[in-house]
């Protein structure tokens, strides 16, 4: 990389906060899209963790990169009645604005409307965003945890996000229990590099279910333990794991040398009994897509999406729903980067041949 993500922000004129983590690590969080740009364990290099696409930047796209925050289901809000795809661009990039901001955390808002296709009803949403660090989860504990960690950096960071939701038109409550005209989800999506290995727990052997694929993937283990996609490949196809198998956890292993890795652990809440409406185009009665991967191939740059869904909230009266995710980032030696790969995720069966 010719430049730093910082540096090129700041050649940009893009407002941006910088915000730094006890144990020295950064942040910048993007008022533009209301995204987390990016993040670097300290003396390490940046941009290392998320894929970040300055071109798209520079053109004013949304396809910039970093940990953004989107609503589905996709088909709903991304698709119009001729079945053409596009990205709203009231959504994102949209007109972020920062509320506040700190040494360790930054407040963000945005208001938009979108248009719900299969009901045809207008929304209003309102967005906030909260995003601080946090500390290194293997100096907060007793546990196991508190091995030899010499030559592993970390930063992190939590992220909570708050949705309302205001109809166009409310339907007077005549007391009956109809079931809702549609959803709307909170939809959190991770870019990473390309050329990792995606790695998800679940409980048992769990296979994904196939959203779409140009190709279906024949590399990915699916053991007892979770699930090991490596992401890379000249095809893109996305991932489905649901509410029942998932754990509330995923995480991203990367080489970055010949002895050196990166890991990115994601912690989310989960609820079996929630409706997650993201359907494939051929299941819209489907409410289980708690948890993707897609893989994109190279075909809009050469990355891979980390994602999951909160619990929708029904689309046919006011409502508010909220979202809390911490992400955990180490760098080091691999062999100990893969320790904790272990000891995060619990995937002993799918870890044991090594990352």
């Amino acid at each position: 990389m010719s430049e730093t993500p910082e540096a090129h922000l700041k050649k940009m004129g893009e407002p941006y906060v910088k915000l730094i983590g006890e144990d020295g690590g950064t942040l910048l969080v993007l008022v533009r899209g209301g995204r987390l740009h990016d993040m670097t364990v300290p003396g390490g290099q940046a941009g290392a963790s998320f894929w970040t696409n300055p071109a798209a930047l520079d053109a004013g796209g949304w396809n910039t990169g970093g940990d953004r925050t989107w609503v589905s289901p996709e088909i709903e809000y991304f698709t119009d009645g001729s079945g053409n795809y596009g990205i709203p661009p009231q959504l994102d990039p949209g007109r972020w604005t920062l509320d506040s901001s700190t040494g360790r955390e930054a407040s963000l808002r945005m208001s938009c409307e979108l248009r719900h296709r299969a009901s045809a009803a207008q929304l209003r949403l309102n967005l906030e965003k909260r995003f601080a660090t946090l500390p290194n989860p293997l100096l907060m504990n007793k546990s196991s945890a508190a091995r030899d960690r010499t030559g592993v950096r970390y930063v992190g960071y939590e992220v909570r996000t708050a949705l309302e939701l205001e109809p166009d038109g409310v339907a007077p409550d005549d007391g009956s229990a109809a079931a809702p005209s549609g959803y709307c989800s909170l939809w959190s999506i991770m870019q990473v590099p390309a050329g990792g290995i995606a790695l998800v727990p679940t409980r048992g052997r769990v296979p994904p279910l196939t959203m779409f694929a140009q190709r279906e993937p024949t590399d990915i283990e699916v053991t007892a333990g979770g699930v090991r996609i490596p992401c890379g490949g000249s095809y893109s196809y996305k991932l489905s794991f649901d509410a029942v198998a998932s754990t509330g956890r995923y995480g991203y292993f990367r080489r970055l040398g010949a002895s050196e890795s990166s890991l990115v652990v994601r912690q989310f809440n989960v609820y079996p009994a929630g409706v997650y409406p993201d359907y494939p185009p051929d299941r819209p009665d489907y409410l289980g897509s708690c948890m993707q991967i897609y893989n994109d191939g190279g075909h809009l740059g050469g990355f891979a999406e980390l994602e999951y869904q909160s619990p929708a909230l029904p689309i046919d009266k006011p409502s508010r729903a909220t979202d809390e995710s911490q992400v955990f980032h180490f760098t080091g030696p691999t062999e100990k980067i893969t320790e904790i790969a272990a000891l995060l995720l619990g995937m002993d069966d799918a870890l044991t041949a090594g990352l």
